[in-house]
């Protein structure tokens, strides 16, 4: 039976799920080396880093949480709770790196600390987690899921962006509250 243009059109521009994590992986990667480049008195662009690697670690994680890893619990339910609990971790330390200012003395330590734990994170999956689960899962199941977690992906994203910008107003409020009862 012929696929129509449609199904054929899906097939060619889907991602499997293993292969649009481990982009995102890159992506993240990209963001840490662009924050560490970065000098104690470009606040604003660390700032600005900090949220985009907030937003996409965190739509990384819910996607993986709801949609890769109830997939995967089957094959290595051990790799998966440890994963869930990684991701917990990494929600604690973009919160505190989120309430640090930029030019303190323990931000670029909190980003090391953050990449240090990602990185670890990274690689468990890529190197164990993840072959185990292709092999299990298949390439037709892969991909049927890299659609839904691409799908969610953007969804999250965007509700993220929202979010941070409807509290970013607030939060500069709170600050200029602040520095005026400093002065």
């Amino acid at each position: 039976m012929p696929r129509s243009k449609k199904n054929q059109e899906t097939e060619e521009t889907s991602v499997d799920a293993i292969e649009l994590l481990q982009d995102q992986h890159r992506e993240v990667e990209d963001l840490f080396d662009e924050l560490e480049n970065t000098t104690s008195r470009a606040t604003k662009t660390r700032l600005q880093l900090v949220q985009k690697l907030a937003v996409a670690i965190e739509a990384h994680a819910q996607i993986e949480e709801k949609i890769f890893y109830p997939n995967g619990r089957e094959v290595d339910e051990d790799m998966t709770l440890e994963a869930y609990e990684e991701h917990s971790v990494v929600r604690h330390l973009i919160e505190k790196l989120q309430q640090t200012e930029a030019d303190d003395e323990l931000f670029m330590a909190r980003v090391t600390v953050l990449k240090e734990m990602i990185e670890h994170h990274v690689e468990e999956e890529e190197g164990e987690y993840f072959p185990k689960v292709q092999k299990k899962l298949g390439k037709k199941k892969l991909a049927a899921l890299g659609v839904e977690l691409q799908t969610a992906f953007e969804q999250i994203t965007e509700q993220l962006q929202q979010n941070m910008q409807e509290r970013a107003p607030a939060a500069s409020r709170k600050k200029n509250a602040s520095a005026d009862m400093h002065a």
